[in-house]
């Protein structure tokens, strides 16, 4: 893209804010900002709607015990399984076994520890959800 085909969309997610992005002129790779484009905008506005559904169906299974707070947290705090495993050095087979209630309740203050400092919560929190879902 040439530097003058940078979008300017003005768009609300950056908020005021520029992104730098790397566009050519005279042939030559530079640095150019942009206050945002539409497509940009619709596409990060769909990640984040998704993010809040995948958060309030987790609060609802936590809530019929169907999964541990751990499940909801880790969307709460906008990870995925990959995420979650890359953060805390846990394999993911053993985070979806620590989603399930019974196991969770088991989990040694080490592991505990590494969810919470993860989260930036505190063990007690991790355990628990409030009613309206959040830490």
């Amino acid at each position: 893209m040439e530097i003058k085909q940078v979008p300017q969309d003005d768009s609300k997610i950056f908020r005021g804010q520029k992104k730098v992005i790397y566009a050519t002129a005279n042939g030559q790779y530079q640095s150019a900002t942009s206050n945002g484009w539409a497509a940009e905008e619709f596409a990060t506005e769909q990640a984040v709607e998704e993010l809040k559904q995948l958060t309030r169906n987790a609060l609802e299974l936590v809530k019929r015990g169907e999964k541990s707070p751990l499940f909801y947290y880790m969307y709460y705090y906008r990870f995925d399984l990959i995420g979650l495993a890359q953060a805390t050095g846990f394999w993911q087979w053993q985070i979806k076994r620590h989603f399930r209630p019974t196991i969770f309740q088991k989990l040694s203050e080490q592991k505990l520890a590494k969810y919470a400092e993860v989260f930036q919560i505190d063990i007690e929190a991790l355990k628990h959800i409030d009613e309206q879902g959040g830490a």
